[in-house]
């Protein structure tokens, strides 16, 4: 498995990965390409807060899929924490180990790097990676979610 910090020659590749990723059942709504163009951007910039990593199995394939992860501050947590905003793993790569290889991978990195103290995602209530996400530690918490998109 070959996890890279994005670099401008990524963005077609995150370009459709993203628009693969906000069609499936992995999410509940669609999302504008202007966004994924300004949060490939923030990844590139070096920006603080925002990271994103493409995803080869060989150094040689063409790209599996992409991560994507926030970085903010948690009174809750008592320290950083890392929002893993997207996964997205081709359906032909998966069910090898691949997302397990990278979640472990982008843990570690974050955690050594970043001092990130704990970690948050959301899934859909029929995304089946809730599975891989539990047996990697994560629990549901009782919260309901709001946003405002101003």
């Amino acid at each position: 498995m070959i996890m890279k910090p994005f670099v401008p020659d990524d963005f077609d590749d995150y370009l459709t990965l993203s628009r693969e990723f906000y069609a499936s059942d992995a999410t509940d709504h669609s999302v504008p390409d202007i966004h994924f163009q300004r949060s490939f951007d923030e990844t590139v910039s070096g920006s603080a807060l925002a990271r994103g990593w493409m995803i080869r199995e060989n150094p040689e394939d063409p790209a599996a899929g992409y991560l994507l992860a926030s970085l903010t501050w948690s009174n809750e947590f008592g320290g950083r924490i890392a929002w893993l905003e997207e996964l997205y793993l081709r359906p032909e790569t998966r069910g090898r180990g691949l997302g397990r290889k990278v979640f472990e991978a982008v843990l570690e990195e974050l955690k050594a790097k970043d001092q990130v103290v704990g970690f948050r995602l959301e899934v859909t209530p029929d995304n089946t990676a809730v599975i891989l996400y539990q047996s990697l530690g994560f629990t549901h918490v009782p919260y309901n979610q709001l946003c405002l998109i101003v």
